[in-house]
């Protein structure tokens, strides 16, 4: 006499060994063996998905991998339709949540046909399904991704526009802004050197000199950008400064150099890049001709090479500028 739950147990072991032989015993494991003992067969199966690339690799809470439970009633497949649980809380950063779900319930219900097993339909709809809710989560995290760095360059250029216009802003409250003259470059052990100048008149324009030089990629690059200045007003008085940009005591010799040539109403940066090399005392050397060479070509050495011994310190400003009088 035919009996139907011995047709189901054939077709469910005949089900089972395929599917093994397909996934692997590691992936496709039965839970209880006493077949006779149990009212239904359960099985574990853990899914493994390809991988998704990521931005961060601690952001991923688990692997792209799903596991399941299914359980077979003595009526599957010729009636009833196996029951399953999804064990998993995660699939990589994507969350089994209750919507996900609910999706799978329904794909599951359409897909079974009584007297006919479905596990292997499930599993090769579960892999295609989970596969794309993945990479429609890695496309999200992408346009996010572009958004938020369009949002932090539309923010640099705002700032830099800013920037510009201040500068533009302050430049029209100087009458004739000043032009920066460069000398030829002068390399020395791999080191290069390159002095540049302008005529200034007080310190507005100074700064002005400073920041449209640094404008220039290759200077604002350089190592270092010593500085100095000294402008003699009308009532005698002569305000100087001096800047090392790290080369140590290279912008007070800078400004010595200035006093010795008593130039006067200008500023001489000298750009070094360094090479490798260390020149010890020598670059202070290399500095100062650069920078004299470029004074006397654009006429700031007078005949009268010395500052006036004369001349006394009058005092400091408050922004630290020494000021001086004959």
């Amino acid at each position: 006499m035919f009996n139907m739950n011995d047709e189901n147990r054939s077709l469910q072991q005949e089900e089972f060994l395929a599917l093994t032989s397909i996934f692997g015993t590691d992936s496709f494991k039965v839970n209880n063996i006493d077949e006779l003992a149990e009212e239904f067969q359960s099985y574990t199966f853990k899914l493994f998905l390809e991988n998704e690339p990521t931005f961060n690799s601690q952001s991923n809470r688990s692997e792209n991998s799903l596991t399941l439970q299914f359980y077979l009633p003595q009526d599957y497949p010729s009636s009833s339709q196996p029951t399953y649980e999804i064990t998993s809380l995660y699939c990589g950063t994507l969350k089994i949540d209750d919507k996900l779900r609910n999706e799978i319930d329904e794909k599951f219900e359409e897909l079974f046909v009584p007297g006919q097993v479905v596990l292997f339909e499930w599993i090769e709809f579960l892999r295609e399904f989970m596969q794309q809710k993945l990479e429609q989560q890695l496309d999200k995290k992408i346009q996010e991704e572009e958004i938020k760095e369009e949002l932090i360059l539309e923010d640099e250029i705002m700032t830099e526009e800013y920037e510009e216009q201040k500068f533009r802003d302050e430049s029209k409250q100087v009458s004739d802004f000043p032009i920066i003259k460069s000398g030829e470059p002068l390399e020395h052990k791999k080191s290069v050197f390159m002095a540049h100048l302008a005529s200034v008149h007080n310190v507005q324009e100074v700064q002005i000199v400073r920041n449209t030089l640094l404008l220039n990629k290759k200077v604002a690059k350089a190592t270092h950008n010593i500085m100095a200045y000294r402008i003699v007003q009308d009532n005698g008085v002569i305000l100087q400064d001096n800047d090392d940009d790290g080369e140590t005591a290279a912008g007070s010799r800078l400004l010595h150099l200035l006093q010795i040539l008593d130039a006067k109403n200008v500023i001489v940066i000298v750009s070094r890049w360094y090479g490798g090399i260390n020149l010890g005392p020598g670059r202070f050397k290399d500095i100062n001709n650069c920078a004299r060479d470029l004074l006397d070509k654009y006429g700031y050495i007078q005949n009268n090479s010395s500052i006036d011994q004369s001349a006394r310190i009058l005092s400091n400003d408050k922004n630290g500028k020494t000021k001086m009088k004959k």
